[in-house]
């Protein structure tokens, strides 16, 4: 084969440019299709998804405060939760995934239990400021400060607690997460509190 015989086999055997973006309209399309037929149900519809997600939070919140020695918080209400930073003695709001403010389904009831936590019992002067406790810290007269239930500390233990996950749907599963040691964290399906 002579040298232009060959440029012409090596021009052949590659894709035009047209041809490539033939194919991305091509997987395009068919992305959208897939998008738009996916189920509509989302991750945390289930207690299941819902617990599980806690539970990858509550780690990634725990390396974070041992990697980066802060100290970290989550508060409970109603159906949602929400991590914070302790940071020049204020909470600060979390907003980076994953440790966002997290609302769990309307199929879903989230219910918290706190633990035995008496480091604070033993306080006589100034407890009620310590990590922002203190009323007096919100930024308005109508806004309350964030009150933490969990606190995790750089050592990565944490404030004992049990949370909840009870499906409404009596065919699904409910879960507990068992934080009572203060220092691990086991996720479990049950019935009823036990």
């Amino acid at each position: 084969m002579n040298h232009t015989g060959r440029i012409q086999a090596q021009r052949t055997s590659g894709f035009t440019l047209i041809e490539v973006m033939l194919l991305i309209v091509i997987l395009s399309v068919a992305s959208m299709y897939i998008i738009l037929t996916i189920p509509t149900r989302v991750l945390s519809d289930s207690a299941q998804d819902a617990s599980e997600k806690f539970v990858l939070q509550m780690h990634h919140a725990r390396e974070q405060a041992m990697l980066r020695n802060h100290v970290y918080g989550i508060e409970f209400k109603d159906d949602k939760y929400t991590f914070y930073r302790w940071h020049n003695e204020n909470w600060v709001e979390l907003v980076q995934p994953p440790l966002v403010e997290t609302r769990v389904s309307e199929h879903v009831d989230l219910d918290f239990e706190p633990g035995d936590f008496r480091i604070l019992d033993n306080m006589t002067e100034g407890r009620d400021t310590v990590f922002g406790r203190d009323v007096r810290r919100a930024s308005s007269d109508d806004e309350e400060p964030p009150r933490p239930n969990v606190l995790i500390f750089e050592s990565t233990e944490f404030v004992p607690f049990r949370l909840r996950f009870t499906a409404h749907d009596p065919n699904e599963r409910s879960f507990v997460i068992d934080g009572r040691s203060g220092i691990q964290i086991e996720r479990e399906e049950v019935e009823g509190w036990q």
